[in-house]
C-alpha cells in the first residue's frame, strides 16, 4: 500500500518529505524510488507545479521527523494503526500545530485515530502491490474525515489522482470492505481451484472469468445472469462434475455448498 501510495501521490506534484519505517533500510529504499527523476516526469502540467518546487523524500525511523507534514497517511497493516497512530501522537504531541492523520484501512474504524484533533480515513478499494503498477484514475477512495477542513484536504488528493471518490461512515467502508473479499480474496481462491481442475487448460478459462464478471456488473444483479448446472437444477451434469472431484475434497466440498446455494437463491 504504502510503495504504490506514496508513488502515485509524488507523481501527481506532491511532496513527500518523509518516509517513516520501523526499519530504516526499507524506508531508504522506497525514498531513494520517490527520489529518482523519472518519477517527477509523470507530473501533469495541469499541477503548475516545477519540478524544482517537489521536496526530495527521505527515509526516517524518527516520528519526529514527521512533524513538518500537512498530512501523514498511515498505510500499515490493520493491526498496527492504532499502535503507530499512539507513538506517532506521543511523539509530535506539543508540537504548535499538530498534522492530518488519516489511515487507509478499508476495515478499521476512524476512532483509532480520535487523540488526533484533525483525523480522516482514505481508503483505496484496490489490490495493490509492489511488483504490479495500477492506474489510480481507475481506484475509487472511501473517505472519512472528523471535519469539513480534513474532508477539503483527503478529497483534494483524490482529484489531484483523478480518482473518483464517495465520503461515507466507517459502518458503511466496512460493508464495502467485506463485500471485497467476496470479489477479490473469494474469486481468486475459486480461480486457484479451477487451475487446479483444469490441468494445462487453465489460459483457456480467462475468457470465460473476464465476460463472467463484466456481464454481472451490467444487471442489476449477478443472480439474473447465472448460468451453469445448478441454476438448472441440471442434477445429471453436476454428479459427472461431483464424480471428478472425487479425490479432490476441498474442490468437491466448494462444488457442492455453491451449488445448493444456487439451487436456494433460484427458489
Amino acid at each position: 500500500m504504502a510503495y504504490r501510495l506514496s508513488f502515485a501521490l509524488k507523481s501527481a506534484g506532491h511532496s513527500i518529505p518523509c518516509i517513516y519505517g520501523r526499519n530504516l533500510n526499507e524506508a531508504n529504499k522506497l525514498a531513494y524510488i520517490l527520489n529518482k527523476p523519472e518519477i517527477l516526469e509523470h507530473i501533469p502540467p495541469a499541477t503548475h507545479k516545477a519540478k524544482s518546487e517537489i521536496i526530495a523524500t527521505r527515509g526516517t525511523d524518527d516520528f519526529k521527523m514527521l512533524s513538518e507534514s500537512d498530512i501523514i497517511i498511515i498505510a500499515v497493516s490493520d493491526n498496527a494503526i492504532q499502535e503507530i497512530s499512539d507513538r506517532l501522537f506521543e511523539a509530535l504531541n506539543g508540537e504548535k500545530e499538530l498534522p492530518v492523520v488519516v489511515h487507509s484501512s478499508g476495515a478499521t474504524d476512524i476512532s483509532v485515530l480520535c487523540k488526533w484533533p484533525r483525523f480522516g480515513v482514505f481508503y483505496p478499494l484496490m489490490t495493490l502491490s509492489k511488483t504490479k503498477p495500477v492506474d489510480f484514475k481507475l481506484i475509487p477512495f472511501f473517505l472519512e474525515a472528523n471535519d469539513s477542513v480534513v474532508m477539503e484536504q483527503i478529497s483534494s488528493l483524490c482529484y489531484s489522482l483523478g480518482s473518483e471518490y464517495k465520503v461515507c461512515s466507517s459502518e458503511e467502508r466496512l460493508k464495502v470492505h467485506t463485500a471485497a473479499v467476496f470479489v477479490s480474496n473469494f474469486v481468486n481462491y475459486l480461480t486457484g481451484l479451477a487451475f487446479d481442475i483444469s490441468g494445462q487448460n487453465q489460459m483457456y478459462l480467462m475468457p470465460l472469468a473476464i465476460e463472467t464478471v463484466r456481464k454481472a456488473f451490467l444487471y442489476e444483479h449477478p443472480s439474473l445472469v447465472q448460468t451453469g448446472p445448478a441454476v438448472r437444477d441440471d442434477h445429471q451434469t453436476m454428479n459427472k462434475h461431483i464424480d471428478i472431484l472425487e479425490n479432490m475434497d476441498d474442490h468437491k466440498l466448494v462444488y457442492e455448498t455453491i451449488s445448493k446455494l444456487i439451487l436456494k437463491q433460484r427458489k
